[in-house]
């Protein structure tokens, strides 16, 4: 072929290639100017790496075309295509026969045009196949080196196109996608609870592709949509925790850096859920404090006041008629301050301001029990667990005071990463624990450890003292 129209050819080509950014359309018309700028008559082009499709085709003989094509159905018995497969198609070059075109000439069933046998290239470079482009032309067993070559540049413009094509098409994908992201963490910033995360999760994220979410955390584990055998795992690290997501298929990069920054907004939310319900529990423990500061000021004055005027009375009192009176008004002031008293310390939250363990210790020595402890990386104890492990604490310690028989007990409190430790234990008459199963303080003690996800563990024998050992996951 003169070098001229060889130019003249390439040049046309690469106009066309550079007019469409959609693949078909780009291929039918590269297709279509190919042949009627050279001497080949008809042509088509598969696309894939293992699944074939016909993407292009144009001036096919009738044999090709019965049946809505089927004849160019992609068959792995098509020698261009085992070959390309295989990796054997490195350079332009003459199929001998077109076992499609023999077929069909030996059925002789539909016209086959001349057309026996075709010339091939592959559509590939050192990273990726593309496909295979075929053209052939009558009455022709044998292509020269000058047509190979051509249908080789041809080839090497087209595979730079589609990688081109490929590029604009990940680029509008991530664009897309980050548009999704935008307005789900839009959404995602509204969001109060777990419950509010898992229908959001639900109505937004679930979608074609995206078949399920499952959110592991030490507070919550959560699970939307169906599972799969697909599955993108994405840590949570600030969390300690783990997302899944579950696909109906193996996700690409665009789509994998869209599970891992919706990832990372998750875990954003979740942050913030668990602030928010900080803070109300810090809200209600400022408003029990509060409601402890009135009763202190109002009721508990009163109180005292009665106690100390009939207090009075009885020092005053000359009628000997009076004295039982007087006495039981005194008794019942005097019981009614103390549990005042009881219930303004049960409102206010010592551990907040002096800690915990100094809070529980305080307690036991105002009762005239001591109280020796050790602590282990104590300094960041959620709020909620604080206070309900203040309230187990004083209970078991009133419980030593009142039933062990004892001046001393031992507690001891842990923190690791993923756990908080805390044990009281004394040596006293100690109890059987088969016949002591509805203490309502027991009971209270393992529910408010239960609330928190947590374990209890009451071990006791008569005489052989009892231990509160608790394990709660952080």
């Amino acid at each position: 072929m003169e070098d001229y129209n060889k130019v003249f050819t390439l040049k046309t080509i690469a106009e066309v290639l550079n007019q469409s950014n959609e693949r078909k359309p780009m291929l039918q018309s590269v297709l279509e100017s190919f042949l009627n700028i050279t001497h080949f008559e008809a042509g088509w082009i598969f696309l894939g790496e293992h699944e074939m499709e016909l993407v292009a085709d144009y001036g096919l003989p009738e044999a090709l075309i019965v049946n809505d094509k089927e004849p160019m159905c992609g068959s792995d018995m098509c020698y261009c295509l085992s070959s390309y497969k295989q990796g054997r198609l490195e350079q332009a070059f003459s199929i001998l026969t077109c076992k499609r075109l023999e077929q069909a000439n030996r059925e002789s069933k539909y016209h086959t045009g001349g057309f026996t046998h075709h010339a091939t290239v592959a559509l590939q470079d050192q990273n990726k196949k593309y496909g295979v482009f075929n053209v052939t032309a009558p009455n022709r067993t044998q292509f020269h080196q000058d047509e190979l070559d051509l249908l080789q540049s041809i080839a090497e413009q087209i595979t730079y196109a589609l990688i081109r094509i490929e590029l604009f098409e990940a680029e509008e994908k991530r664009v897309k996608l980050l548009e999704s992201l935008h307005h789900i963490s839009t959404e995602l910033r509204q969001i109060e609870s777990y419950d509010d995360l898992k229908h959001l999760i639900d109505l937004t994220v679930i979608n074609s592709w995206i078949l399920g979410c499952e959110i592991h955390v030490h507070e919550a584990n959560l699970m939307c949509g169906n599972k799969t055998s697909y599955q993108i795992h994405i840590d949570l690290p600030t969390l300690s925790g783990e997302i899944i997501f579950f696909s109906n298929q193996n996700v690409d990069e665009q789509e994998t850096e869209f599970l891992n920054l919706l990832a990372q907004y998750i875990e954003l939310t979740i942050k913030s859920i668990q602030l928010k319900e900080r803070e109300r529990n810090i809200i209600q423990i400022q408003e029990r404090e509060a409601l402890a500061q009135d009763l202190h000021d109002t009721v508990n004055q009163l109180l005292y006041s009665m106690t100390a005027t009939s207090s009075a009375l009885k020092t005053m009192n000359q009628d000997e008629s009076l004295n039982e009176p007087i006495q039981l008004i005194h008794s019942l002031s005097q019981q009614a301050l103390n549990e005042m008293r009881q219930l303004i310390e049960d409102k206010q939250s010592n551990f907040i301001k002096k800690g915990l363990v100094s809070a529980l210790n305080q307690y036991a020595t105002q009762i005239g029990l001591t109280l020796n402890w050790s602590t282990k990386g104590v300094q960041d104890i959620p709020v909620q667990m604080e206070e309900a492990l203040y309230k187990v604490g004083r209970e078991a310690i009133h419980n030593i005071y009142k039933h062990a028989s004892v001046q001393k007990a031992s507690l001891k409190l842990i923190r690791d990463q993923e756990h908080i430790q805390f044990q009281i234990q004394d040596h006293g008459l100690g109890f059987d624990t088969d016949q002591v199963k509805t203490s309502f303080g027991l009971v209270g003690i393992k529910d408010r450890v239960n609330k928190l996800g947590g374990k209890c563990e009451i071990l006791s024998k008569p005489e052989r003292g009892t231990k509160i050992d608790i394990t709660i996951p952080v």
